[in-house]
């Protein structure tokens, strides 16, 4: 059997000469899901109005984040050890199903205790569904249980049909309730769970029948759950960072300027959203193929660069026309945040495939630090600039913290690995042909020390 440069069995042919075309998929599936928010967006505006809409964001918003908090980074950590070892899958997801369960639990107890407070200024009836929605967080976490073991097993396909069928399922009830007369902030709700749980039960039992139902095992769970943990603060660093400057901005700034400023961050996520889907699968592959997975990470972060400096510059060039033509020139003033942004955006989408490829290399907790310094300079930029620099202050300010993101991860990534700064700038032969090629750039000869093997 032919071996890799870590003396584990090399990964399978077809997995890797599928990977360009993974990644592909994954970006193209993302774009079409954001297409599909859009469009359950516009039918949630002008059916529900501005109260329905923010009744609706809400419930899910408060249950989305605490599944983020509780989540404890089940689903990075699943993905790492089906990649490194594809025979635990079955006791993987025995193991970690008992382990969320009480997670699950003490989640929907904090959420009970704590959605008075959340939703204090929501009328009753808003409150009321926003608890019956609640236990969706144990699906939540087991979606997530299960959506990193596809990954572990290397299905992207299934991953990326499976994240397909979740918005477009919603967007296709919400389309039948308008039809019907029936879309209601109740309805809408309802679809979510609906199709939350339809997920679940498609990918729990494709999974049982590649690697059916595993004995519990006590030391896998105890070793996945350490690496979970290291993983679960860079997740929740990641969201922080992301968000800051939204949780800060309203109490410095007037209603208007926050809607200004939205807007001007959701149209540059729309450049980390799409440039960024590739580091969603560059994990596990790098983390199969060992060593050489290096070089994946390496060459994705080059075509993450390219596709993200294309979409930043067409955006940047049409930012003013589009803006007035699609939300109207009230919002002309989002335009110079969002081109500041717009740097920003693409270095942030980069740092991800790096810290994807600190994951893959068994330095969860590492990843951590990175975001960690983002929080720290959003947090103090903002407090010092944000009073007198107004929005052209915050988007500085975040777009610095996005960049500062990037080199502490490519930094942290280096020292990781061993390898020369050389090799993470752009081979513009690959660039030209990274369809083709993308599997296939060799490292230099000095690049390809054994890195640590953990932390």
């Amino acid at each position: 059997m032919h071996k890799g440069s870590t003396g584990r069995p090399a990964a399978a042919g077809p997995a890797r000469r599928s990977f360009a075309r993974d990644g592909a998929a994954t970006i193209l599936v993302t774009a079409a899901t954001m297409g599909l928010g859009l469009l359950t967006g516009i039918l949630v505006a002008r059916n529900l109005g501005p109260d329905g809409r923010g009744a609706l964001a809400a419930i899910l918003t408060t249950t989305q984040l605490l599944g983020w908090l509780f989540g404890m980074g089940c689903g990075k950590a699943v993905t790492y050890a089906l990649s490194r070892d594809p025979s635990v899958g079955g006791r993987l997801l025995t193991s970690w199903a008992l382990m969320l369960m009480p997670v699950a639990a003490a989640a929907i107890g904090a959420g009970l205790l704590l959605l008075p407070t959340l939703l204090a200024a929501q009328p009753a009836e808003t409150l009321e569904l926003a608890r019956l929605y609640l236990p969706m967080i144990a699906l939540a976490l087991l979606s997530e249980l299960m959506l990193g073991l596809l990954l572990g097993d290397q299905d992207f396909r299934a991953f990326n049909a499976l994240n397909f069928l979740q918005p477009a399922g919603v967007a296709a009830a919400y389309v039948a309730l308008w039809a019907a007369g029936h879309f209601t902030v109740e309805t809408a709700v309802a679809a979510q769970a609906a199709m939350s749980t339809l997920v679940l039960v498609a990918a729990t039992a494709l999974l049982i029948r590649r690697h059916g139902i595993g004995r519990p095992d006590l030391a896998l769970g105890r070793r996945t759950a350490w690496y979970a943990l290291r993983t679960h603060g860079d997740v929740v660093g990641g969201v922080v960072t992301q968000r800051l400057d939204l949780l800060i901005i309203p109490a410095y700034l007037p209603a208007a300027q926050v809607g200004l400023y939205a807007l001007a961050t959701s149209l540059s996520w729309l450049i980390v959203s799409l440039s960024g889907a590739l580091a969603t699968v560059v994990m596990p592959a790098a983390a199969r193929r060992g060593r050489s997975g290096r070089v994946l990470v390496l060459n994705s972060l080059q075509a993450t660069f390219a596709v993200g400096g294309l979409l930043a510059g067409g955006l940047f060039v049409f930012a003013d026309v589009a803006i007035r033509l699609v939300y109207g020139p009230a919002f002309a003033d989002s335009v110079l945040p969002l081109r500041l942004l717009l740097p920003g955006a693409v270095l942030y989408a980069a740092a991800s495939i790096l810290l994807n490829g600190l994951y893959a290399e068994n330095r969860p907790f590492t990843a951590t630090v990175a975001h960690l310094l983002g929080m720290a300079v959003t947090l103090a930029g903002l407090l010092l600039f944000l009073r007198d620099g107004g929005l052209v202050a915050a988007a500085l300010v975040s777009s610095v913290a996005y960049a500062l993101v990037f080199v502490t991860a490519a930094a942290l990534y280096r020292r990781a690995t061993g390898l020369p700064w050389r090799v993470f700038l752009p081979d513009p032969a690959v660039v030209a042909a990274m369809p083709r090629r993308l599997l296939n750039k060799p490292l230099p000869a000095a690049a390809t020390p054994a890195g640590p093997s953990g932390e």
